[in-house]
């Protein structure tokens, strides 16, 4: 009788699903249930707007059982839940009207304030007009067609990341979702309480990949308000204390008040911090190279300051009533859309808004942003209406700087043509260094003991009150979180009007702290001539990779422990190691032809004649208790034997490449044991695939081939993004009588900045996440001899402003492991360190980076031999060599290689280390 009723219940069930179903396909839904995923269909739907930029599309979420569904194009009329009418809507088209120059234009090289050149200005605008017309025309042509477009996405409860509450046009109506690639997706609702609905449903389910999904709290548990403050209490507590960068701090306090990449008209903001624009070498230790941070943009003037405190003086005269518009100082904003798409008009699709900003053509050459001591004296100086801040960008992205689509934007009245930004002369004309020097002035010790009277301006207590007005810091009230309530506003003019100023002026960050902001601890490796231990913890978050903990310009590695590799070697002609991880001080290494899955303690071992991969239990648990198991096999995954494979370090993907020089996507459900494909990507042109890597970080993943071709591709779209250009291949493959080949050994991505390091033949090449070269290393520099030439090539997690950080690894035929710096001036890599002992004596096949601060290496070659490295601490040394380093420290020493060799005299007590340091 149980069984029976266990049944019945099953078949009610189904049909209740089955019901659901039949009511979906029933009605208007069958316009949308095509754009779904075998298995999903919608419980319920709510309209919505998708935000990117300035474009907003109408759309659709759809609530299913494992995922939520925004599909741009459709709107719900006449009913609720799943009772309504679907409506498509029409794509809107914008006609653009630009000029491009060509790819090897070059700027006139006038001053912003040169003479005048009015020929030349007139004949760039005759120019223009031509393109205009031509332009207008096709646009005349295209705006007769009615297209619809309709974009789905699909964000599965298992992939997503965070959800954020967002402000929109000043409501509190928005969310904003990250899936694990950290890709954000902003939706406005109807209203508030549709948007809680969603958030609390959200909560309500299972999220195993989210930040949510954390100890001590369970799904239905958690309180969104009480969780976030949490969040920003530990991140406050991390930057005070030294553990937290500047720009990392100021990322979070932007999301927390509710800025964001997705909307322009609430872009994060940043400061300007340097105020030397015009000296030909920046002084970073020179307290008058920088901006004084307690003060507001407006205020830095003394002239200018007084003209806005009169302003505001004026306007409380007249302000009698609770009706009348409150007095403030400042009629723009230092943060707004057109602000933002002025500093990234060179780019795509910030271009294209900026274009639609300004009805279709670029603003006149004189306004737009193309100088930047011009536009620091503008907004802290000069101008009256110009107040501006700036964005995150300056501190990490070169390319915003380079006009390198070729946009004509015209020449300036003065005659000079806008083209590349105009940098500062210590930037000495590269846009790299110009913002590594800014991102190293942002985290210089004179910012971080100010920072936090920035951060009380814009996100704390003086944002708003006397304090406010104490020191220069009101703007119009609109901009202000709660001034506004749109939804009870009857005049349709006076809401309209709002929302314009609200999109063309700006918002201010929501208020994070009614009290200052504590000041960040600046600590130091010494204490009255000593190394101070007790300070070497607050030190070692932001101690660059294996560098030393309180002397950050040593490197030096020792081998702590050795083993040999015995799991996934039958079959192999030899007992390389192909993959190494260090689990809770346990070593583990599989051979050649198999890859981690470092979560699960599983590995995926391929090569074999079934064209698939098996997997495999690297490590005991209390589910597998024997070593080596095989818990399941994938046939077919290929038409060719697999050549390489790589899973990423979350184990949910699996990259592999095969010997017909195809590679597939795949996610692997580790419950059910299934593999699943996502896509299949060619463009290696039949070369065999030799080395793979995946960033879920950064959603890319970079392929090799026997041929030397390095790709890389867009992991959340599955589709091409760019090829990498190696010089030294290019030229030798527009030899005609070169029989020369490069094939790639080893590609590698650096997780903290995106940038890609490569290993092609005996060259080794570190990119941008962009595909631009930054530094490389070849045959004619150091590695002639076949013997010490590099085998395999791994890239840190060093971040790009930091000077003196190991940025690459390297392993060698002769098994000699190197450490490499970034040489930004020279566009070299400089060896900084080598591996003194010497565990290894064959080629290096396997370079693991671990450790929470990247201080440990793990090291494979091709006996099956595998080795531990760690970096070594201040604690360990002796008086001797203590005195040396902070000798070293005093001197302000910022480029020292340390290198050690055993004593062996008898003089020594337990053999010990001498230290000998030598300058570079």
């Amino acid at each position: 009788a149980k069984e029976e009723q266990e049944k019945i219940g099953d078949e009610q069930d189904d049909d209740d699903s089955s019901t659901k179903q039949d009511n979906v396909l029933a009605s208007s839904y069958d316009l949308i249930t095509g754009l779904l995923q075998a298995g999903d269909w919608p419980e319920k739907s709510y309209n919505i707007n998708r935000c990117t930029g300035l474009e907003v599309r109408k759309g659709l979420l759809l609530w299913c059982r494992e995922a939520i569904y925004i599909i741009d194009g459709f709107e719900q009329t006449d009913g609720e839940g799943l009772e309504g009418k679907i409506n498509r809507i029409e794509k809107e088209s914008t006609s653009f009207y630009i000029n491009l120059r060509p790819q090897d234009f070059k700027a006139s090289e006038g001053n912003v304030y040169g003479e005048d050149n009015p020929a030349n200005f007139d004949d760039a605008h005759r120019g223009a007009n031509k393109g205009d017309k031509a332009k207008e025309s096709s646009a005349q042509d295209a705006s007769d067609e009615v297209t619809y477009q309709h974009r789905s996405q699909r964000i599965a409860f298992s992939d997503l990341y965070s959800v954020f509450r967002r402000r929109y046009q000043l409501q509190q109506v928005g969310l904003e979702f990250f899936d694990v690639h950290r890709s954000g997706t902003l939706l406005s609702f109807s209203n508030n309480s549709e948007r809680e609905e969603v958030l609390t449903k959200i909560l309500n389910t299972s999220l195993p990949n989210s930040i949510f999904n954390i100890q001590g709290y369970v799904s239905s548990s958690i309180n969104y308000k009480k969780f976030m403050n949490n969040w920003k209490n530990k991140v406050v507590t991390q930057w005070v204390s030294g553990k937290m960068t500047n720009f990392d701090f100021l990322m979070h306090l932007n999301s927390f008040a509710g800025r964001s990449y997705n909307d322009l008209t609430q872009y994060p903001v940043f400061p300007w911090v340097i105020a030397d624009y015009e000296s030909e070498e920046l002084d970073l230790k020179d307290p008058a190279t920088f901006r004084d941070l307690s003060k507001p943009m407006g205020a830095l003037g003394a002239v200018r300051a007084e003209q806005f405190k009169e302003r505001y003086e004026s306007l409380a005269q007249t302000c009698f009533t609770d009706e009348d518009p409150p007095p403030f100082h400042y009629g723009t904003h230092y943060s707004c859309a057109a602000y933002v798409v002025g500093y990234l008009m060179r780019l795509e699709p910030f271009a294209r808004l900026a274009l639609s900003l300004q009805g279709g053509r670029f603003d006149v050459a004189d306004r737009l942003f193309h100088n930047v001591g011009y536009s620091w004296r503008s907004a802290s100086f000069d101008n009256l209406q110009d107040v501006r801040e700036l964005i995150p960008e300056f501190f990490y992205l070169p390319e915003f700087l380079d006009n390198s689509n070729g946009f004509d934007f015209g020449i300036t009245q003065s005659g000079k043509t806008v083209h590349d930004v105009t940098l500062p002369a210590w930037a000495k004309g590269c846009p790299k260094r110009f913002v590594r020097l800014n991102r190293l002035a942002l985290e210089s010790e004179y910012v971080s003991k100010h920072l936090h009277k920035w951060v009380d301006l814009i996100f704390g207590y003086k944002q708003r009150g006397p304090e406010a007005v104490d020191c220069l810091n009101l703007f119009v009230h609109v901009t202000y979180e709660g001034e506004v309530d749109l939804e009870t506003m009857e005049d349709p003019i006076q809401r309209e009007s709002t929302l314009a100023q609200i999109q063309n002026f700006g918002q201010t960050p929501s208020r994070l702290e009614r009290k200052p902001f504590q000041s960040r601890q600046v600590v130091s490796a010494l204490k009255d001539k000593n190394i101070d231990f007790g300070s070497l913890s607050n030190l070692a978050p932001l101690t660059p990779p294996f560098c030393v903990v309180g002397a950050p310009f040593m490197v030096h590695l020792r081998v702590a422990m050795t083993d040999t590799c015995k799991l996934g070697m039958a079959g192999q002609s030899d007992s390389a190691v192909g993959d190494m991880c260090l689990v809770r001080g346990q070593l583990i290494g599989v051979g050649r032809t198999c890859t981690l899955i470092i979560p699960k303690k599983y590995y995926y071992r391929f090569g074999g004649p079934n064209n698939g991969v098996s997997v495999h239990a690297a490590a005991t648990s209390t589910r597998v208790r024997e070593l080596n198991k095989m818990l399941s096999i994938h046939d077919g995954m290929h038409r060719a034997p697999i050549s390489v494979a790589k899973a990423s370090k979350n184990g949910l993907w699996l990259v592999t490449g095969c010997f017909d020089s195809t590679v597939r996507v795949w996610r692997y459900d580790h419950d059910a044991h299934k593999m699943h494909l996502r896509a299949s990507l060619c463009g290696h042109e039949g070369g065999r695939v030799t080395c793979i890597d995946i960033s879920t970080v950064y959603g890319t993943i970079v392929t090799g081939d026997v041929n030397g071709t390095v790709l890389v591709w867009d992991l959340r779209t599955l589709t091409f993004l760019r090829r990498l250009r190696h010089p030294f291949k290019d030229a030798v493959e527009n030899d005609p009588g070169s029989v020369a080949r490069y094939p790639a050994v080893s590609v590698s991505t650096n997780d903290v900045n995106g940038n890609i390091v490569t290993l092609v033949g005996s060259h080794l090449s570190v990119f941008s996440i962009n595909g631009s070269p930054i530094a490389s290393h070849g045959p004619g520099d150091e590695f002639d001899d076949g013997n010490t030439r590099p085998s395999c090539a791994v890239a840190t997690g060093c971040p790009e402003w930091v000077q003196n950080g190991v940025a690459v690894v390297t392993g060698h035929m002769n098994g000699d492991v190197k450490m490499w710096r970034l040489d930004y001036e020279e566009g070299k890599l400089r060896m900084c360190h080598r591996l003194q002992e010497k565990p290894h004596s064959c080629p290096i096949t396997v370079l693991r980076v671990e450790g929470e601060r990247q201080d440990t290496l793990l090291v494979g070659d091709k006996s099956g031999r595998m080795s531990v490295c760690k970096t070594i601490q201040l604690e360990n040394l002796n008086q001797a060599q203590l005195t040396k380093i902070v000798q070293n420290i005093r001197d302000g020493v910022t480029n020292y290689d340390i290198e050690y060799e055993e004593k062996k005299t008898a003089t020594n007590e337990g053999g010990g280390l001498m230290g000998i340091f030598a300058a570079e």
